[in-house]
């Protein structure tokens, strides 16, 4: 019906058939891969070797609050990497930190048909960066700094300072142009009237939807 080509962006692709596969690939859609709302769901885990295989471009998404409880897109490079692990003895063909960064800015960016500005430090792109502090606790001991990146997990404070489109929007780990504790302290609030509301009622009457 001619609804896939490079525009399309596929999210999760859990259970896709050999012919699904092979109609992604020859759109030039692109997959996007959410190990950790998967997992949380209890979905399935997607075959990303095997769509990656087949031509398909992979980008990485973390899904929404609901069902990831996470916004943090450095722990699902992570799971991205390492979970497809356990599906093949050989590591060989297991996916490398690199490749999880990859499909995170570069596939990401094609996803969004915005590759020419988007996923790469280079002339002409977008100044998208964050820097980080390679000699934190949480980094140490450091041998391949993209591999500790992602694998380690180091803590928040490895974060020094982001850019987004050339704009500072973090300066020594601090958030600039937003009142974190006025932020923090209404969500607390709202956190406060929602646990004062009975959720059991509403979700018993739609767990039959689910």
């Amino acid at each position: 019906i001619g609804f896939l080509d490079h525009r399309t962006m596929c999210a999760h692709g859990v259970h896709l058939s050999d012919r699904d596969v092979a109609a992604v690939a020859a759109s030039g859609a692109s997959l996007v891969h959410n190990p950790l709302s998967n997992l949380r769901l209890g979905s399935g885990i997607a075959p990303i070797r095997k769509y990656r295989d087949a031509g398909i471009n992979v980008a990485l998404g973390c899904d929404g609050q609901a069902s990831n409880d996470s916004q943090d897109m450095l722990e699902v490079v992570k799971m991205a990497t390492i979970l497809h692990n356990v599906t093949t003895p050989d590591y060989r063909q297991w996916l490398t930190p690199l490749q999880g960064v990859l499909m995170a800015c570069q596939g990401g960016a094609r996803a969004l048909a915005m590759q020419d500005q988007l996923g790469s430090v280079a002339v002409g792109q977008l100044a998208d960066l964050v820097m980080y502090d390679l000699h934190d606790l949480s980094m140490l001991p450091l041998g391949d700094p993209l591999g500790s990146l992602v694998l380690q997990r180091p803590s928040r404070h490895v974060v020094q300072h982001a850019w987004v489109s050339g704009k500072k929007v973090l300066s020594n780990g601090n958030v600039v142009g937003i009142d974190v504790a006025r932020l923090q302290h209404e969500i607390m609030r709202r956190s406060a009237l929602h646990l004062n509301v009975d959720t059991n009622t509403t979700s018993t009457s739609i767990e039959p939807e689910y």
